[in-house]
């Protein structure tokens, strides 16, 4: 930039550049989830209409390792909307959802507008930011499902697959297959976030051939203080 102002945050990274629109929070939802268990129950969010969208996810509960607790988005092909499928224990479920979109002007403060004259940030947008990425996908216990980490203040995941459970189970005399899908968990404590993984699904202790598959990937947190 030749001249003008440059709006950054306390790490030194730029609110707006040139041709670009920031990523800012669309929408907070709060959701009273049910106990359940298997598939979960299934939380709507919104139409599969194209536009781009970052999801991000926690929930209220004990902290505690071997907890089914979990969120995992999903399409729902029926309906044509992604929904977000929640499994554990009866809890609160927080959504935050960002984008892209023209920001409202402020009442007062400052406004920043494209070259086509519409309004693009403000100091009133709150933006996408303090992104982290938990995990080392080159060690096989920090990675995956085996993820678990514990953070001071309130964070929120975005929702990922971190792996699967298969097998085939033989009791009954007609071989059942048994899934399980391990998906990332934020748990806010009130003071602490647990990051780890739970699974949609069943795991069963019984099952012959029994596979345990994990991804070695990440999981992207945010610190939602400020949204």
């Amino acid at each position: 930039m030749a001249f003008g102002t440059l709006l950054t945050d306390q790490n030194g990274v730029a609110f707006y550049i040139g041709e670009t629109m920031p990523i800012s929070l669309l929408e907070k939802r709060v959701l009273n989830v049910p106990a359940v268990g298997g598939e979960g129950s299934a939380q709507d969010l919104f139409a599969n209409d194209g536009a781009l969208r970052f999801v991000f996810v926690n929930s209220t509960g004990a902290q505690a390792g071997g907890s089914s607790t979990c969120e995992f988005l999903m399409l729902n092909n029926s309906t044509g909307r992604w929904q977000l499928n929640c499994v554990g224990a009866a809890r609160t479920v927080n959504v935050f959802i960002f984008g892209y979109q023209f920001q409202p002007v402020p009442s007062w403060g400052i406004q920043i507008n494209d070259a086509q004259g519409r309004c693009i940030l403000t100091n009133e947008t709150r933006v996408l930011r303090d992104v982290q990425n938990l995990g080392d996908p080159s060690n096989v216990s920090n990675s995956g499902y085996n993820i678990n980490q514990t953070l001071s203040g309130q964070w929120a995941v975005a929702p990922t697959m971190l792996g699967y459970f298969a097998g085939v189970n033989n009791s009954s005399g007609q071989p059942m297959p048994v899934v399980a899908r391990f998906c990332s968990s934020a748990r806010f404590n009130g003071s602490t976030t647990q990051i780890a993984s739970g699974y949609l699904g069943n795991i069963d202790g019984n099952a012959s051939n029994a596979t345990y598959t994990n991804y070695r990937n990440r999981i992207t947190a945010i610190n939602v203080a400020r949204y």
